[in-house]
């Protein structure tokens, strides 16, 4: 296949990237630095929204775009929100202006997004199989513009999914460094009441799902990408305080975290329990369906 793809260098990306360059797909890559192409990687600089490189005659058939400003590195003032929705929306919206130039059309377009979509609730189970309301604050807001943005490549006939993404945890980046760090540092522990659902994934389940997608056609629309067994936060911490022979019941309160974090305190305090029905009843099969299977190979 011939994939084209934004946000290579994130997280995330940065491990698609590595998967895909151990097969026969074709990559190019949309970039803002000048990197050398490898053997089936191209890089192809973007160097502003005002001008966008010619792909009409590029043959893609899936196009992948993870780009976005990171939701953790700064404090939310009112520039960083800014920049963390105008970084989603001003690249969601300059992709579909490159595709929509393109002779022939990809047949599918997977979006980064987040389960932060749903409202905080300790009961729930959400399942991508429903309808369910965006929640009413700033992560909520951030993904439904997201998604809404997106959801014009459906217009050129393109296969539309929404990846919301749980907690991914691997090494190198996202959530797990920080909490493996709070606990070396003998501050990790019950945050808040601890009952919280963490809905989480491991990195390599979200690149294996993806290409799971790549395959199966009748998968669209919102997909939840979190293993089938979420755990509430003092579970979490207990798992890994235990992995990494640190204790795991230091309380945290919630007015603590809130004057650490402000509002990205909803990050680690907020409830989404979700679960993959999709990539479930298609029959994928996570390697890491539990957080301990998850944590023996994160933790050395």
């Amino acid at each position: 296949m011939h994939i084209l793809l934004t946000g290579a260098t994130g997280f995330i990306g940065d491990h698609l990237v590595h998967e895909l360059e151990k097969s026969d797909h074709e990559l190019f890559i949309l970039t803002r630095q000048k990197l050398k192409n490898r053997a089936n990687v191209h890089y192809i600089e973007w160097l502003n929204d005002d001008k966008l490189p010619n792909l009409e005659d590029l043959p893609v058939d899936v196009c992948i775009n993870l780009a976005g400003a990171g939701l953790m590195d700064e404090k939310w003032t009112y520039d960083r929100k800014k920049v963390i929705v105008n970084s989603r929306i001003e690249a969601t919206s300059a992709l579909l202006s490159i595709v929509s130039k393109m002779k022939s059309k990809p047949k599918s377009w997977i979006n980064a997004s987040a389960i932060g979509a749903y409202t905080s609730s300790k009961s729930t189970i959400y399942l991508d199989t429903e309808e369910n309301a965006y929640a009413d604050n700033f992560l909520g807001k951030t993904v439904y513009e997201w998604e809404k943005t997106a959801s014009a490549a459906s217009d050129l006939g393109i296969r539309v999914v929404y990846a919301r993404f749980g907690l991914v945890l691997g090494t190198g980046g996202g959530s797990f460094p920080v909490f493996e760090k709070l606990f070396q540092t003998y501050t990790g522990g019950k945050f808040g009441s601890g009952r919280q659902w963490y809905s989480w994934i491991h990195v390599d389940d979200v690149v294996a799902a993806m290409l799971f997608i790549f395959n199966h056609e009748q998968i669209n629309g919102v997909v939840n990408f979190t293993a089938p067994h979420p755990v509430q936060e003092k579970k979490f911490a207990e798992r890994l305080g235990k992995a990494m022979h640190k204790p795991y019941k230091t309380p945290v309160p919630k007015k603590i975290i809130k004057f650490i974090l402000g509002e990205r305190a909803m990050t680690i305090l907020d409830s989404q329990r979700a679960y993959p029905e999709k990539l479930m009843s298609n029959h994928f099969e996570f390697r890491f369906e539990t957080l301990q299977e998850a944590l023996d190979d994160l933790i050395d």
